[in-house]
């Protein structure tokens, strides 16, 4: 699959086609985080990858009223593995999944076992995001949430 050009994925933005944009810190580096649109189904997905070129936080956010909100953050553990790349299996994961009334549920997966736990009334007003005009994601890649 070839990149697309500036033009290109700027295009698919405008008309909510799917593209995905990469940040590096500098030229050449291994990519630290990338942003999946697609505003025509209503959804963007950010991914920050650890050393490894693994996903080690995602955040899943669905369009609502012309705003986005994050509806699921999941952070991935793979333990002293050093294996690369998109393929490698996590060790643990913890996922937050919310409601836009305020409702938190919490699941944890590790070594083939799961928990959930769920929490209500939480205050998710910080869960809602602008739609970013194409290449503003500064609001979204926000690591810390």
């Amino acid at each position: 699959m070839e990149p697309l050009t500036p033009e290109q994925a700027r295009a698919r933005h405008a008309s909510g086609e799917q593209y995905t944009a990469v940040a590096s810190p500098k030229e050449g580096a291994a990519p630290e985080v990338r942003v999946e649109m697609q505003l025509e189904d209503g959804y963007v997905v950010v991914v920050f990858m650890d050393e490894y070129g693994r996903d080690a936080i995602v955040y899943e956010f669905t369009l609502i009223d012309g705003s986005l909100f994050l509806e699921s953050a999941s952070v991935y553990g793979y333990g002293s593995s050093q294996e690369r790349g998109g393929y490698a299996d996590a060790e643990s994961v913890e996922t937050y999944e919310f409601t836009t009334e305020g409702v938190v549920q919490r699941m944890v997966e590790e070594g083939g076992e799961g928990t959930t736990e769920s929490r209500y009334g939480i205050d998710v007003s910080k869960n809602w995001e602008p739609v970013p005009e194409f290449g503003e994601y500064a609001s979204l890649i926000r690591r810390d949430r």
